[in-house]
């Protein structure tokens, strides 16, 4: 039984160590910038001031970069001859954080002309409120977030 105590106690930590020196030694044959990219993602690379080459990314190897064009092609580049590369988005999160605080302005609005103008004990005190901004918020978000969809976004990776 101490032998098995003895085992584990010097091959779990060198086991260990074996794994982080495998995991270090294969992130520095490929450039983080590379790892984070997801296969098939829209890039855009700028090779001097008046060459861009866009397409979608292809995961090459030994710090290389492929951009498929929509003909078929694939350019392959080093990343050392890339000045900037970007990776293009959407603007879906802001247009819906705009269109949801545009939904509960436009909800309170309604609120406020619903309890003054409304008669009953229905309209009155906090009612009104709780069920108009709730909704028009969210809906107010739904429509930002489609809405933000429709405009690309690039964020630079590179350098």
């Amino acid at each position: 039984m101490e032998h098995g105590v003895l085992r584990s106690r010097v091959l779990g930590p060198l086991s260990l160590a074996l794994t982080v020196f495998a995991t270090a030694a294969a992130a520095q044959g490929e450039p983080p910038v590379l790892t984070q990219i997801d296969p098939g993602k829209y890039v855009r690379a700028r090779l001097d001031p008046d060459r861009t080459i866009s397409g979608h990314f292809v995961p090459v190897g030994d710090g290389r970069l492929g951009i498929r064009h929509d003909a078929g092609a694939t350019d392959t580049l080093r990343l050392t001859e890339v000045r900037e590369l970007a990776v293009r988005g959407r603007h879906t999160k802001a247009g819906a954080i705009l269109g949801g605080i545009a939904g509960v302005g436009f909800g309170t609005f309604v609120a406020i002309m619903v309890t003054a103008l409304c008669e009953t004990d229905d309209c009155r005190g906090g009612r009104p409120f709780a069920i108009a901004i709730p909704v028009f918020g969210a809906g107010g978000a739904l429509v930002g977030a489609a809405v933000g969809t429709a405009f690309p976004k690039w964020k630079r990776v590179y350098p």
